[in-house]
């Protein structure tokens, strides 16, 4: 079973291609890492920003596309920023275009739970619509997270696990969805409160 959650659709990076993007990047070879680490962290809040689960992956593999660009056509691009910032957009693109893994049964998917007691019609309202916001993949993973109670729960996050690539994937991943969900919710909030 395939758990990656971004299907690799480059050629490996060699070494000499890494090479010569952190030499593009700076002639002086601590200020390319440096370079490097600056452009990777931009991409990482540029996925996140996104509402992507998997944005460290997605930024490396923006990268290594970029290194592979740069390496094959080494005087049409000037500005590394504008290059990697480019690709980062196709690879959220096409993260976009992927379809929930195969292995998820979404047939059996009910409607998120009832919330508690203690919530108002407004915060009820809110849940509701943010979760419409969601990626269909990232709204069917926390309904199914939050779905069932005891050994079925306990079943299902096991099956999740398997599909996401680990129980830590998952976890991390969900409480993503949650801060997101969090934040949105509160907003929406405060504006019934306006």
């Amino acid at each position: 079973m395939n758990t990656e959650p971004v299907p690799h659709k480059t050629r490996s990076v060699t070494q000499e291609a890494f090479a010569s993007f952190l030499s593009w990047l700076s002639p002086n070879p601590d200020q390319a890492a440096r370079e490097y680490l600056g452009v990777r962290s931009k991409l990482v809040r540029f996925f996140v920003h996104k509402g992507c689960a998997h944005a460290e992956e997605l930024a490396d593999q923006t990268l290594d596309r970029a290194a592979l660009i740069a390496h094959n056509e080494p005087g049409k691009y000037v500005n590394p920023l504008a290059l990697c910032c480019g690709v980062g957009r196709r690879v959220w693109l096409e993260y976009l275009r992927e379809d929930a893994p195969a292995t998820l049964e979404t047939e059996d998917v009910s409607a998120p739970p009832i919330p508690p007691a203690d919530f108002s019609e407004q915060e009820a309202t809110c849940l509701g619509s943010c979760l419409e916001r969601l990626s269909a993949r990232d709204r069917d993973l926390i309904t199914q997270y939050h779905q069932f109670q005891g050994s079925q729960k306990i079943e299902k996050r096991k099956q999740l696990a398997d599909v996401y690539g680990g129980l830590n994937k998952l976890r991390i991943t969900a409480h993503r969805i949650r801060v997101r969900l969090h934040s949105c919710i509160s907003g929406c909030v405060q504006q019934f409160a306006n």
